[in-house]
């Protein structure tokens, strides 16, 4: 992947899964890298309970990047 977009995606526990925000230009890092940001100094943004499910999704690829908070 050379350059790309991404969305994020959220499903806090209970709830369906809902998307964060639009599709944004993601950029190649490195060798197997990209990022992509979201928010005004990546520092800010929204807080979700413990539990949550937060993933990052590739345009064009099945499988996505996906962490809980704890």
């Amino acid at each position: 992947m050379r350059a790309g977009t991404a969305r994020w995606l959220f499903k806090k526990p209970g709830d369906t899964w809902k998307t964060g925000g639009v599709w944004k230009r993601a950029g190649r890092v490195g060798g197997t890298f990209a990022e992509t940001s979201w928010g005004r100094d990546g520092h800010t943004g929204p807080v979700y309970p413990r539990g949550t499910r937060i993933c990052v999704q590739f345009k064009g690829l099945p499988t996505m990047a996906c962490v809980s908070l704890k």
